[in-house]
């Protein structure tokens, strides 16, 4: 009979793999900070890449939440890195 840390041991274990091909395909990804186009669809890249590596993992109750933790996470080093891009600025549309 296994115990739930004999589970949950191989929940993360099945999901090292998988993170480690998440995290380098995620690297690649790249966009124009001052474009919002390029901006939106490397955003769109982060989502279907985060919901296609980490499908297995929705039903599990570890490791299902961790797939909206990395897209927030994901898409807020995006935001950050177009916020500090040089320009940034002068490309804001007044509101």
């Amino acid at each position: 009979m296994h115990s739930l840390l004999d589970e949950l041991r191989t929940q993360m274990q099945d999901a090292e793999p998988v993170l480690k091909v998440l995290d380098l395909e995620l690297e690649k990804i790249q966009f124009d900070p001052l474009a919002p186009a390029s901006v939106e669809i490397a955003k769109a890249q982060v989502d279907a890449l985060i919901e296609t590596r980490l499908a297995a993992f929705n039903e599990n109750p570890i490791l299902g939440p961790l797939t909206e933790q990395l897209k927030t996470q994901y898409i807020e080093a995006i935001q950050e890195q177009v916020e500090d891009a040089p320009g940034h600025e002068q490309n804001k549309v007044p509101t």
